[in-house]
């Protein structure tokens, strides 16, 4: 691999990576948060649930608008976006400030994540494509746990803002790096979808709203049913659509699609949960915690890098199944396991997570961006991201409303563990019916 090809792997990795790793980041800081900035619980929810709404949001206009004015400046204008929320997030002195620049935020990850992806699939082809989208995977899987550690780090010994501030110097570098080293792509600019544009954010947003966060869920979720109705509708009848139809057509796509939703979804409440048990029930604190992720992230990314050598030797779809098997083996066993208070007994369980975590999501991904012409690939990157997104929203919240006003940690997180393993089954067998079955004709 050239070196211009390995700088352009290593921004698109650093990227994505960066929109993953404030998730975890936040996990870890939100009760420093909420007592240095005096934040209600709402206020508090609030700092998670205004990034998650724009980076929805904005996910399918952002993929669009790299495949009709070129990567190359989109990624650039997400990486500014981002590093100045960053910096302001950082600087924040009340609820106001740190919701609003969240949000912000948001717009610049939702920027960053579909242009990453589609950076690689129009960079590379065949197996270096493949190995690209295996890095991809591994950095994106590990995102989270990192997030989490270094999040407990700043948390317990410097400051909570420190995690934020540390993304500025790296997104200023990454600039510079894409000036020079990214292609001014020479691409369709043909009028923008203005009305889909829209209604495809609004859609979006008040979809993510509804699931999570909203204080009259039905009324939100039936307006945003509507919207998405009437874009669907618009895509059809505009010559240039924001969200081409064709990328549908293809059943492994599609099947690839809600496959990842519900791998989201499940994957979500583990991030969400393992760091809240590993303090509440086995009393650590946030840094100590973080720690306990460390093998489980290192595993996982050693397990991603093999995932392509693997794939050569029993096939994409095995490879994609075996993976799912781990995820919901995974959830069963910490159910199971609820109880304990051993570091020792749940760690297994992470291990065998990690490891499924990696095998699932690299196959997954490549079935949802592979045969697609360059003019669409940014759509459908962005739509692949934003069900992987929207997953994570609906994760979150079918977590809350599962366990109620329960108070025991224990009885939480078995509870939890047990909605993560139905919704791996379900993925599992959309994944056989739709991905696995469609290859097999």
């Amino acid at each position: 691999m050239v070196m211009r090809k390995m700088i352009i792997l290593w921004l698109s990795l650093i990227g994505a990576f960066l929109t993953v790793l404030d998730t975890g980041i936040v996990f870890t800081g939100t009760v420093k948060i909420a007592a240095d900035l005096h934040l209600s619980a709402a206020q508090l929810s609030w700092v998670q649930l205004s990034y998650a709404l724009t980076y929805a949001g904005f996910m399918l206009l952002a993929g669009k608008l790299g495949d009709l004015y070129g990567r190359k400046k989109l990624f650039i204008i997400g990486l500014l976006i981002f590093g100045v929320g960053s910096l302001m997030i950082g600087a924040s002195n009340n609820a106001a400030m740190i919701i609003g620049f969240r949000a912000f935020q948001g717009i610049g990850a939702a920027i960053i994540q579909p242009t990453s992806l589609s950076i690689i699939t129009d960079t590379f082809e065949d197996e270096e494509l493949k190995k690209a989208i295996g890095y991809y995977s591994a950095v994106v899987g590990a995102g989270a746990a990192v997030g989490i550690t270094v999040g407990g780090f700043f948390a317990s010994f410097v400051s909570w803002r420190g995690g934020f501030f540390v993304n500025v110097p790296i997104a200023l570098i990454m600039i510079l790096l894409a000036q020079k080293y990214l292609k001014n792509e020479e691409r369709d600019v043909s009028r923008l979808d203005l009305i889909g544009s829209l209604l495809s954010v609004v859609a979006m947003g008040s979809l993510t709203y509804g699931i999570d966060g909203s204080s009259n869920p039905e009324t939100v979720l039936l307006i945003s049913a509507f919207l998405w109705i009437v874009f669907l509708i618009s895509q059809k009848a505009v010559k240039n659509p924001m969200m081409p139809l064709l990328i549908f057509k293809s059943r492994e796509r599609f099947g690839a699609y809600v496959g990842s939703l519900l791998f989201s979804a499940a994957g979500v409440i583990f991030w969400f949960y393992i760091p809240q048990f590993l303090q509440l029930k086995l009393g650590n604190n946030p840094f100590v915690a973080g720690l306990e992720m460390v093998p489980m992230s290192i595993f996982l990314f050693i397990v991603a890098l093999q995932v392509r050598k693997v794939t050569k030797q029993i096939g994409n779809n095995a490879v994609m199944i075996l993976g799912l098997l781990l995820v919901l083996l995974s959830s069963i066993g910490l159910s199971l396991v609820s109880k304990s208070s051993s570091y020792l007994i749940i760690l297994p369980f992470t291990l065998t997570f990690g490891f499924g975590f990696a095998f699932a999501l690299t196959p997954l991904t490549f079935s949802a961006t592979n045969n697609l012409p360059k003019n669409v690939s940014g759509a459908a990157s962005g739509v692949y991201n934003t069900t992987r997104q929207f997953g994570a929203a609906l994760g979150l919240a079918l977590g809350t409303c599962f366990v109620g006003n329960l108070s025991d940690v224990s009885t939480i997180f078995k509870d939890v563990m047990n909605l993560a393993s139905v919704l791996s089954l379900m993925g599992i067998l959309f994944v056989l019916v739709f991905v696995i079955r469609k290859k097999s004709k």
